[in-house]
């Protein structure tokens, strides 16, 4: 399981791209204007056009929604504490036994184990790259954009609710 920690005071505002190829890598790099140099088309601040190995790539800018705001994560190995664990008071005398690695819950059953992720910035705008066009209304990652907030707009709905009571 997994758990977003609190973030730290400032977090930079990042811009994520969504590339149509695999890198085996996945986190921050030091670009250089000879690798990565989008420039936005003249006839439209929302599209964008740049090279990545010799591939002519097509950007579309997708904004979220007024009121969203997007977070980039990076995965840790640290663990969350456990509130059982943190509420238990430290015993005086040294126990000999090894801390039992399959904690129960009060419950009886096996308490999972939650690592953290650390927010590394937020956006407010992606942009969804695509080979030598620029992605349509029907791409999977600018309608997943849409249809994942909508999504989350139906769950949190509170006037639905309040209205069948």
């Amino acid at each position: 399981m997994l758990a977003i920690a609190p973030p730290p005071s400032k977090l930079q505002k990042l811009t994520p791209n969504l590339l149509p190829c695999t890198i085996k890598h996945n986190g921050p790099i030091h670009t250089s204007k000879r690798h990565w140099c989008p420039s936005t088309d003249a006839d439209t601040d929302k599209t964008s056009t740049s090279y990545f190995r010799g591939r002519k790539l097509r950007g579309r800018t997708v904004k979220l929604p007024e009121g969203y705001t997007g977070v980039v994560l990076q995965r840790t190995e640290k663990l969350l504490e456990s509130k059982r664990k943190a509420a238990l008071p430290v015993p005086e005398i040294e126990q000999e036994d090894e801390e039992d690695e399959f904690a129960m819950r009060e419950d009886g059953k096996e308490e999972e184990e939650v690592k953290l992720m650390e927010q590394m910035g937020t956006f407010d705008e992606a942009v969804v790259w695509g080979h030598e066009n620029v992605p349509e209304d029907e791409d999977e990652y600018v309608k997943g954009i849409d249809e994942w907030i909508a999504f989350s707009q139906a769950m949190h709905d509170d006037t639905r609710t309040a209205s069948k009571t």
